[in-house]
Formats: structure tokens, sequence, C-alpha cells
């Protein structure tokens, strides 16, 4: 329909501001309070289903309060069928346009509570989003956050398919890992789709974006989170959890997030960890070492028992200074990639000799849990990399399954390296079914081989298995099963 010869009752149309797959958004003012609003028309709204879940939708948002989910005024229908809700007019721009005022981490994270804040009622209700991503997050005009268009969203105990027509599963640079799977879904992918975003705002680019839907879906399964500048260092942790790749390893919800993201937005001084201050002592007779301060009662005690009570408070035995150059040594040799190699110059070796020194010493206990998560995800970005190229099992020691069993060796639970596993079994199945296409049967089994030695139960490489055995004569079966044994032997003992 064309917007000049639309008529609402009780609205001025002015004009089509935006359009999707279904429907079509109008800039209108409502005539009984003279405000602007947007008004989002449902096209086709006889197709089954369709015009169902946009009511759905519209009572579901309407059902909301809080300042940063959009506001619904008004749902009804037109005298041809069609279905609309008007809803607040937001003229500040979507996140994309407002890109360059979330340039500073603290804006980023005010910005991500914001959204979080308007999430969490969203879950409250029991509905996950499933479509966080920039063009959804908002502006009015006083510079507050609003998120928008449910037009996806699930219920959570609701296991349905919901990719009816018109409806996607969401945008792929924002895709949760079990998003891009199909896998079933929780309120987490939402907290997945926000990491991305501050990921993105803090990094100025999306990390996880390919060239096309399947390589952005494989980076999100398998490509670890980037390491951040020295200088937001410190919001590592935060989208460590955010970005998790399992679910049940990330927040378990938006309130859990938003109370992680307050102590970061206290200032930087506050948020130095190890750092040493030399110790103040003011003309009142306190002394204020690193943030906190101690009553010195100068009076009482004298400048002699104020000078040693400075000097006890400041002292450094040997020891300690041994652990401390050991920490800063380590923490040199992480930011320089160091972290096995070279021999007694590398990560591991420094957070070792600490530990010597301090069995308890936390901070190396948690560098050498540093060191293996490194070692992983460069594992897995090699083994990526290689199947990418692909270099599945050849040449040695520069192959997919070789870094992807180094990274399992490390972590026989990192959900990166498993699903680098999986995504290797799925190539040498697809390349023993091409293989069986053109009768090569001698490729065929070579791949399925291969993939069962991965992949054992797989039924999909087990019935390309009998397929082979009823195609292949029995002499080549017989020098297969006999070379076979022989080379896994060999294999076992390399």
């Amino acid at each position: 329909m064309n917007h000049s010869d639309m008529h609402i009752p009780g609205y001025t149309v002015h004009g089509q501001i935006g359009h999707g797959g279904m429907a079509s958004v109008y800039l209108a003012t409502q005539e009984s309070l003279n405000r602007k609003v947007a008004i989002k028309v449902l096209r086709n709204s006889a197709e089954q289903g369709i015009s169902e879940r946009f009511v759905k939708e519209a009572h579901f948002i309407a059902s909301l309060s809080n300042p940063h989910v959009i506001t619904i005024y008004d749902i009804s229908t037109l005298a041809n069928g069609d279905h609309y809700i008007a809803m607040e007019y937001v003229d500040g721009g979507d996140l994309t346009d407002n890109q360059h005022r979330f340039q500073q981490p603290d804006a980023a994270l005010r910005l991500i509570r914001q959204i979080a804040d308007g999430l969490a009622v969203v879950h409250d209700k029991g509905i996950i989003h499933r479509d966080v991503k920039p063009a959804n997050i908002l502006f009015r005009k006083d510079g507050s956050a609003v998120l928008t268009d449910f037009g996806i969203a699930k219920d959570v105990d609701n296991n349905s398919d919901l990719t009816q027509a018109g409806f996607s599963l969401g945008s792929p640079s924002y895709s949760s890992p079990e998003q891009a799977q199909g896998q079933p879904l929780d309120i987490t992918t939402d907290i997945y789709g926000l990491g991305v975003i501050l990921l993105e705002l803090l990094l100025g680019y999306n990390p996880f974006k390919g060239d096309s839907h399947t390589s952005t879906a494989i980076n999100h399964i398998q490509q670890p989170v980037p390491a951040l500048p020295a200088k937001l260092q410190y919001l590592s942790p935060l989208l460590a959890r955010m970005l998790a790749k399992q679910s049940s390893t990330r927040f378990q919800s938006c309130r859990e997030l938003a109370d992680a993201i307050e102590p970061l937005l206290e200032p930087t001084a506050k948020r130095a960890v190890g750092q040493k201050t030399a110790p103040i002592v003011s003309r009142l007779g306190s002394i204020r070492l690193g943030d906190k301060t101690y009553p010195l009662l100068l009076p009482a005690l004298g400048l002699v028992a104020a000078v040693a009570l400075v000097f006890a408070l400041t002292y450094e035995s040997e020891t300690d200074r041994q652990i401390r150059q050991l920490l800063e040594q380590a923490e040199l040799s992480l930011d320089e990639g160091r972290y096995i190699f070279p021999e007694h110059d590398n990560a591991r070796y420094y957070y070792r000799q600490v530990l010597l020194l301090d069995t308890d010493n936390r901070t190396a206990t948690d560098g050498l849990e540093t060191v293996t998560q490194k070692l992983i995800e460069d594992y897995v970005a090699r083994g990526a990399e290689a199947l990418e190229n692909g270099r599945l099992n050849r040449p040695k020691g520069d192959n997919a399954l070789h870094y992807y069993r180094k990274a399992l060796a490390l972590d026989t639970e990192s959900p990166q390296a498993n699903a680098g596993m999986e995504q290797l079994a799925a190539e040498f199945t697809q390349r023993a079914r091409a293989d069986l296409l053109v009768e090569d049967l001698k490729g065929a089994d070579y791949n399925v081989v291969r993939g069962l030695r991965i992949q054992p139960e797989n039924e999909e490489l087990l019935a390309l298995r009998t397929e082979i055995d009823q195609k292949m004569p029995a002499a080549k079966k017989l020098i297969r099963n006999v070379f076979g044994k022989i080379r896994e032997s060999i294999d076992g003992k390399k």
C-alpha cells in the first residue's frame, strides 16, 4: 500500500521511514494527543500464523514497563485487515549512527548496562529477544537507549521452531554459537549478543564477522575472544563471561551482568590491581598507603614510631622482591606471546618459579590458567586456519587435526576445540560423500576412516562405511583392513 493512500483513523500519516520483510514503518501524528508516533503495519496479514505473531509481539511489548524498552501506544487493524502497532517515535538514530558516542569504555559500559536493564524485564516475562544488534538499539533525544524489534522473540520454555516465513534466526554477526548451530536457546543468547556489541564498540570492528553467513557462524563457534589493548585489559574477564562459547558459563541473568559492570565504572585508580603507591603521611597524623588510610596519632606515637610504622608497611623482603620481579617477567612474556617457549624465558616458567617461592600465590596460579587458555586459543585459531585452507590431517605437525588435539590435550572439555573436531569430522564426511558421487571408493574410504577416528559413533559416517563396504570388492576390502590396522598401529606409536 502506498503511504499517500493510507488512512488510519485518529492518525495523520506523513510517510514511510522503514520497512522489512513483512512490515513497513510509517511516521505519523496521533491527532488526539498531537504527538509523533511510529506505526508498524504488517503486510500480508492473511498469511497463516504471521498476524498472530505480530499481535502477540505488540501485546508482549505493551506489557513491559522499562525506560529502555520501546513503548507501545495502540494496537489495531486497518480497514483492509492489516494489523498495525502505534509506538513511541524514537528519532535519535540507532547504535550504528551513534557509535562515535561510545568510543570511551565507560560510555560503552553504561550503554550495555542500560540495554541489560531493559532485557532483564524482557527475560522476567520468560521471553528471549534473539536479535540483539546495533540496528535494534535506538536513542531518544535525551541520549537514553531503547531496545526495539521483538519480531523474532520467543518463549524461553518453547522449543518449537519459530523460523516461519519472514522471521529469521537473528543477525549472524551477533548470533550466539548455539543460535548459529540451530540449537535450543536460553536468555544467555541475548547476553552473548550484548557482548559482541560491547567488543565491537571497544575494538571499532566486529571480529566475528566473516565473508559469508557460514564463515561468520563458524567464527562464533570456534574463534576465541581477541585480546584487548593493554589499557582495556580490565574488561577482559567481563567479556570472557559474556562471550563464553558455552551458555552455562556466561552470566546467567542480565541483572548479574549489570552488577558486574557497576564496579568497572569506578575511577581507573580504584580499578588498579597490584599497583604500589607511595605512602602519604598527612599533617593531621594519618598515613595513606594505596587506597587505605591508617591513623598515626602522631602526638601519641611520636615521629620515630610513625617512621617505623611506615617502614613496616612498605618493607619488601628479598623473597617478595623476587616474586614481584618474576611476576613482572611473566606478564611481559604473556603480552609478547611467549607462553611456553623459549625455554626458561616464558610465562609458564616464571609463574612456576613464583610457586616454588610461594605455593599459595594466587596471581601465579591464575597466570598458569591464563597461559593454558592462551595456548588453547592459539591452537584452536591455528586449527581453524588449517581447516579453512584444506590441511585436515596433512602435512604432519601443521594440520587441523594436530592443532585441535593439542588444544584437547590441555582441556578435554574445551568447547572451541571440540567444535573444531566436529567441523573436521563434517569435512571428512563431505569429502567422502563427494568421492562416492564420482565412484572414487578409495578416496571415500580414506575420508570415512579419518572421520570415524574423530567421531567413531557418527551415524552418517557409519552409513557411508556400510555403503562403501557394499560397493568395494572383497580383495580390496581385505587389503584395506589389513593395512588399515598396520597404519593405526604405526600412528599410535607416533
